[in-house]
């Protein structure tokens, strides 16, 4: 049998518990704001475009704002940037990670001896 270990995930939901924003869509919304374009974002997750906008949408009308402002064309083509919602939600996960997943993560190493036992006794 493979090692267990004890994992964990950060996500904003709604309170009838409808999934909005996690690790991934953050990590995208990183790349979206490091590119400049949705289409390289895309590509650089390994994402599905159509998918992707979709899923763009449902967190926008599920928070009820916009989190990228999109472009077309021109000579240099398109650009999507995010809004200033959306770089401070970018900054929010930061912050969270940075604040809390230390604390976690000492706490899950102590649990971590515990599950072991647990699992390797024999």
């Amino acid at each position: 049998m493979a090692g267990v270990i004890l994992k964990y995930k950060f996500w904003i939901e709604t309170e009838d518990e409808i999934s909005i924003l996690g690790e991934g869509k953050w990590h995208l919304l990183k790349a979206i704001r490091d590119t400049g374009s949705l289409k390289a974002a895309v590509e650089q997750m390994g994402y599905a475009y159509r998918q992707t906008w979709d899923n763009l949408k449902k967190i926008e009308e599920r928070l009820g704002f916009a989190v990228i402002e999109k472009s077309r064309g021109g000579v240099c083509g398109g650009q999507t940037v995010l809004t200033p919602k959306g770089e401070q939600l970018v900054a929010f996960f930061e912050k969270l990670y940075n604040q809390v997943d230390p604390v976690i993560q000492e706490q899950l190493s102590n649990l971590q001896d515990d599950l072991n036992k647990i699992v390797y006794q024999k």
